[in-house]
């Protein structure tokens, strides 16, 4: 139910992207369009119950991670003091203790960082760290660089044809196909799924002309990609690659609008 969800979602910002008012009105309206498209019952009172059981569990995460942090500050604050009252002393075994917790405070911390900010399917980013990290509190974006759009075109009709798991399993393969290849050309980058088949690729502080060019052969290289299933099946997809620059007197919208239309 959680990917129904989000697909309804999906489809009716994208649909209001270019609004510059979204009135609740016109919002449920297309909500419930999308939904029927999907065919998902909104008065289904079991839907409901889905609903609230996952708007339930989103905020338990939040709440969570804030709880998380704001211990994790008073935890700092006190060890920080041990600590130097342990280098004053030359004691090295509370030192190491110290730094024992450090490491497992990071660790659940991250944990939590992936609960909120990852996509489950790809690993990738999701709009949540968009929004919340990427961009700062005007949504005007934080550094200059290049944003492309992935848009792999026949990621919908590979799910309705083929089902969900290869679907699942071509997409893991497109999205680390594309950050090996920028891994490899030491990119500073960050791939965020907007969508269910659109991805951002933001790479920070590079020349356009070059970035673009090699940004159109890993296009080509894709069209030109055949790959087959464990159950023998070949799958050629198309892909759209659309690119656009970025700096941080930019507005996060007017950017993503250029892209999405």
């Amino acid at each position: 139910m959680k990917r129904k969800l989000e697909k309804i979602t999906n489809s009716t910002i994208n649909e209001l992207l270019n609004n510059e008012i979204i009135l609740p009105s016109l919002y449920f309206e297309r909500f419930n369009y999308h939904a029927k498209e999907v065919e998902v019952n909104l008065d289904d009172q079991n839907f409901q119950k889905e609903i609230n059981e996952l708007l339930i569990q989103d905020y338990k995460n939040i709440e969570k991670y804030i709880n998380l942090i704001t211990s994790s500050v008073n935890e700092l604050k006190n060890e920080t003091k041990n600590a130097s009252t342990a280098i004053l002393n030359k004691d090295n075994d509370t030192l190491s203790d110290i730094y024992k917790k450090m490491i497992t405070l990071e660790k659940e911390i991250e944990l939590l960082n992936n609960e909120l900010f990852i996509d489950e399917t790809t690993k990738t980013y999701n709009r949540k760290w968009l929004y919340s990290k990427f961009l700062n509190e005007n949504l005007y974006f934080k550094d200059n660089g290049i944003c492309t759009l992935v848009d792999i075109i026949d990621y919908e009709y590979i799910q309705k044809e083929y089902g969900e798991l290869l679907a699942k399993n071509f997409l893991i393969f497109v999205i680390n196909f594309i950050s090996q290849k920028l891994k490899d050309e030491n990119y500073d980058f960050y791939i965020t799924r907007y969508f269910d088949d659109k991805f951002f690729i933001f790479i920070l502080n590079e020349n356009q002309s070059s970035i673009v060019n090699y940004l159109l052969n890993l296009e080509q290289m894709l069209l030109n990609t055949t790959l087959k299933s464990h159950s023998g099946l070949y799958i050629k997809a198309n892909y759209k690659f659309k690119v656009e620059s970025f700096s941080t007197k930019d507005e996060s919208k007017s950017v993503f609008e250029k892209l999405l239309n």
